[in-house]
């Protein structure tokens, strides 16, 4: 118990005793009609006697107080310091303090309530019985957390975690990311071998009932719903299984956030030229685009001064899709080549961009406020599905949206 609180306690047994004397304030007694059974209770989670039923009634606004003591007088608080209003109130204590079913034993239990303007104090006490409760928690085994270093901004790398454990029976379970100022950010829901309808859950959507078995978390920071991620810093991934009877288990994890935030770019100019081109000509193409974001982003080439063929595409290049990457693409009617923006080119030349080395390969970013110009080359061979066709410019980021769609479509006449 605290030193401040002993003092009100030892004020209040001063108040408590002039109101035996002289009558209760108000006609009642500030704490009243407590009561806690069953006497014995078995926390077992078996559905017979699992939990005692604490009632009271309180007469003027206090803080409240409830605990249990063993027979060597260690104190176990259910509720402390908890605010109440004058008022009739009941609880369900489960056995469990703090995750940890009460061992087998018996207990003195205290009800206490402390006026807070006045200082008086007044307690109830009485004896519960803890008999037959489970007190072994949930196994919660092989708790991981990949990567450890975590980027959520849609650049393709580590833009990801993957929180994976084995529940040895069932459970429900939480997991969440702590910071270092103590805030909660719920990771969510898991994978699942069932639909995901069986997890449509009210409430808090980060707890779940799980079987016996091996289960993954995939977290994104709730970037690929629109959502920021959260900030860049410390954090500490926690899971907490909890089973029937109350017991818990808990596991951590340290992961680190870097870099983290949605990534913005946009088309600023779009220019194509000439808009007569014979067979065999090409055509060129001039797009600006800015980061208009807080968070570089990542492309990669072809370089900016390509030149395609009609009968080439990124693939054929060998500058194959990535997720993540923001190029610069260029489309037209009657494109059949399977894909849109058959021919694409990296924002900007190399030495436009911020080059860094990430797990041992160079990756090309365009950092925020940075504005550069991509220049393209399409050498028309083949004669195209119509003769005047539209061309168009788009700024694709690749596996997640197409950003800007259809820039200044353009109609270009092939001479053939």
């Amino acid at each position: 118990m605290s030193h401040s609180r002993t003092l009100f306690l030892l004020a209040g047994t001063v108040l408590l005793a002039g109101t035996l004397l002289g009558g209760c304030v108000g006609g009642q007694p500030l704490l009243h009609d407590v009561e806690i059974s069953p006497a014995v209770i078995s926390p077992n989670a078996d559905g017979v006697d699992d939990v005692a039923r604490i009632t009271y009634k309180i007469s003027r606004p206090s803080q409240l107080y409830i605990y249990f003591i063993d027979a060597q007088g260690q104190e176990y608080f259910f509720r402390e310091g908890n605010r109440r209003s004058p008022g009739e109130y009941e609880a369900l204590f489960g056995g469990a303090i703090e995750g940890q079913v009460l061992p087998d034993g018996r207990y003195a239990w205290v009800v206490e309530a402390l006026d807070a303007n006045s200082g008086e104090t007044e307690r109830v006490e009485g004896q519960l019985t803890v008999s037959g409760g489970d007190s072994s928690g949930p196994e919660l085994e092989d708790f991981t957390v990949f990567p450890q270093l975590f980027t959520p901004n849609q650049d393709g790398i580590n833009d990801r975690i993957a929180i994976s454990f084995r529940l040895l029976e069932g459970a429900e379970v939480e997991v969440y990311l702590r910071d270092e100022q103590g805030k909660r950010r719920p990771v969510g829901l898991p994978k699942t071998r069932w639909n995901e309808s069986e997890f449509d859950l009210e409430g808090n959507p980060s707890k779940v009932e799980l079987e016996p078995g091996l289960w993954e978390y995939d977290y994104d920071g709730g970037i690929d719903l629109g959502a920021s991620p959260p900030p860049d810093g410390e954090y500490t991934v926690v899971a907490v299984a909890t089973d029937r009877a109350g017991n818990q288990v808990v596991e951590e994890a340290a992961l680190t956030i870097e870099d983290g935030g949605l990534p913005l770019a946009e088309i600023q100019t779009v220019e194509f030229y000439p808009t007569v081109v014979p067979l065999g000509g090409t055509l060129h193409v001039t797009v600006t685009v800015e980061n208009v974001g807080a968070v570089a982003i990542r492309t990669k080439g072809p370089a900016s001064g390509t030149t395609y063929t009609s009968r080439e595409n990124f693939n054929t290049m060998g500058f194959y899709e990535e997720p993540g990457i923001f190029r610069v693409g260029v489309d037209f009617e009657g494109n059949s080549d399977g894909r849109p923006y058959t021919y694409r080119w990296q924002l900007g030349s190399d030495e436009d961009l911020d080059a860094r080395m990430i797990d041992g390969q160079r990756q090309l970013y365009l950092l925020p406020g940075q504005r550069v110009t991509v220049i393209g080359h399409i050498t028309i061979i083949d004669e195209p599905p119509k003769i005047n066709p539209y061309f168009w410019a788009g700024l694709v980021h690749e596996q997640v949206r197409i950003v800007n769609d259809r820039q200044n479509p353009t109609e270009i006449s092939i001479g053939f």
